[in-house]
């Protein structure tokens, strides 16, 4: 974050071709082609061969587990198939706002402060370009469209048995598969919140250097200066410790849950592994979950103090307004999920469900299952990273103002 000679290098013998060369854009030229694969896989299957998730064209498709379980009411299909239009709005508005930073002039802000600024950017391209493949994925058991014709012919003349479990082998891969798309964007959140604490760290350590003499009374004069530096050095260390170790065990558990569900979800893609590991890591996940959740909170109230704190505001002004997007998609995607699944109708279990007998509720349910939940989800996630980058543009465009007057 803080690496300057590699810029100045670059600069020096490059001069403004030197934006081409630094890993960032190498970065941005990756997730924009993936983005587009990625959006041209949605234009060619979902609005031209099955005409906008049109139910007609994809009603015979041979899967074993049709019918309720994976109807797409007509809400849903329209809020899933409009969501990669506002995927693509999102790298719109955050890709003109991450090439007017990469070519503005950078001497008013620190490297660090340019680095932290680009992942604040980046973080909604990141996330909407996950958020799009997961909903494929979802789309591909919806729809059968996963049980593709070389699959049909290779199982044709085969029994009814082993059709079914050549499509639960299909389903497993592409919910597998789901969970890890979402997962990679979670990460990259952690990622953002620990590029955040570690310039917290540096702007504590500065200031505890700046009122060193404040800091050494009286009583430790007869110390050395080598003496009176090791201690404020100890206590500028035991001083970060405390202000941001909480944020440092949100931002490892993070990441460490994220890898777990990366790894559970590459061997759950095999059927006979998800039989036995998929019972065991959703126990798991729902006893962490209401842990998770609280330390998310945690953390965003912790962001929010540290951002107060003039030592930070002169290392990255306006910290608290730069993330306050941020911290919103942080709550969104680790509490969207486990929201949406309370109103699931097709489990006994359902807290919707329950509340409904309580009143005494006879109508009929609406159909909402895991799929339904899944697919709600990650189509939502892409006209929420929408308003990210779209508040993100209204802030860089304020800054840009007050920094020009």
């Amino acid at each position: 974050m803080q690496g300057t000679q590699y810029t100045q290098v670059l600069r020096a013998r490059c001069g403004c071709l030197a934006h081409f060369l630094q890993p960032y854009f190498v970065a941005s030229i990756f997730l924009l082609s993936f983005f587009v694969r990625t959006l041209w896989d949605v234009i060619r299957f979902e609005y031209i061969d099955y005409g906008f998730l049109n139910p007609d064209r994809f009603s015979d498709h041979p899967n074993s587990d049709s019918g309720s379980a994976l109807t797409i009411p007509s809400y849903l299909r329209w809020i899933s198939v409009l969501s990669p239009l506002a995927g693509v709005l999102t790298v719109v508005v955050a890709g003109l706002q991450t090439l007017v930073g990469i070519f503005q002039n950078e001497i008013l802000e620190s490297r660090a402060n340019a680095f932290l600024h680009r992942v604040i950017v980046g973080m909604p391209l990141v996330f909407v370009t996950m958020a799009i493949r997961a909903t494929i994925r979802e789309w591909a058991v919806m729809t059968g469209s996963a049980w593709t014709q070389i699959i049909s012919d290779k199982l044709a003349g085969a029994s009814l048995t082993d059709r079914q479990e050549q499509w639960e082998k299909i389903e497993a891969q592409q919910i597998a598969t789901y969970e890890q798309h979402l997962q990679v964007a979670s990460a990259f959140q952690f990622f953002a919140v620990g590029c955040f604490t570690q310039l917290c760290s540096e702007a504590l350590e500065a200031m505890v250097t700046q009122n060193a003499n404040n800091i050494i009374n009286d009583s430790d004069e007869q110390l050395s200066f080598e003496e009176r530096r090791q201690r404020l050095q100890r206590d500028s260390r035991i001083l970060r410790r405390l202000a941001l170790s909480g944020l440092w065990a949100f931002v490892v558990l993070g990441l460490a849950k994220a890898v777990v569900t990366l790894i559970v979800g590459m061997i759950s893609s095999d059927l006979d592994n998800a039989r036995l590991v998929q019972p065991i890591h959703s126990k798991i996940m729902k006893m962490l979950e209401p842990v998770f959740l609280f330390a998310t909170v945690l953390s965003v109230i912790n962001m929010h103090f540290l951002g107060e704190m003039d030592a930070v505001k002169r290392v990255l002004p306006g910290a608290n307004v730069k993330f306050h997007a941020t911290r919103a998609l942080l709550l969104i995607g680790q509490v969207q999920f486990s929201v949406l699944s309370a109103f699931i109708t097709t489990s006994g279990t359902s807290p919707l469900l329950h509340a409904l007998h309580k009143i005494k509720w006879h109508g009929k349910y609406p159909e909402f299952g895991i799929h339904q939940v899944r697919l709600l989800h990650s189509s939502l996630l892409c006209f929420e990273c929408l308003i990210v980058a779209i508040v993100n543009f209204i802030h860089c465009v304020e800054t840009e103002g007050q920094r020009s007057l």
